[in-house]
């Protein structure tokens, strides 16, 4: 039962990712910005296209996500500490396709365990 809490609790935070309605939060700042950062050229978030969402499958790492799409996502949730069991992180990529267009991806322990997307093209 707790396994499957934790799963609708993951699965609405990805939904509310996939809004496309204007958004008033604030990015949130790194805690330790890196250079790239806060380099002008990495302002820029990788886009993700249907056919780069359609090669991602669950049970990919994070790393192997990042090189697909050229880049990370915008941190939508984390749930936990890294090394903690049941650390989980939800990105959101803007994506190419229709208004609102975006992919949404939960990683537990670096590992892809659900995947979502509206729009893509």
């Amino acid at each position: 039962m707790k396994k499957m809490s934790f799963f609708i609790v993951a699965f609405a935070i990805m939904l509310a990712g996939c809004s496309s309605g204007p958004s008033t939060d604030t990015p949130a700042t790194p805690a330790s910005p890196t250079p790239e950062a806060t380099a002008p050229a990495a302002t820029e978030k990788a886009t993700i296209t249907k056919s780069e969402f359609e090669q991602i499958e669950n049970g990919m790492s994070f790393e192997e996500v990042k090189k697909i799409v050229g880049g990370e996502g915008e941190l939508l949730a984390e749930v936990g500490k890294a090394g903690e069991e049941g650390h989980t992180i939800v990105y959101m990529y803007e994506g190419e396709g229709t208004i609102g267009a975006n992919a949404n991806f939960s990683f537990r322990g670096g590992i892809l365990q659900v995947k979502s997307q509206i729009g893509l093209q």
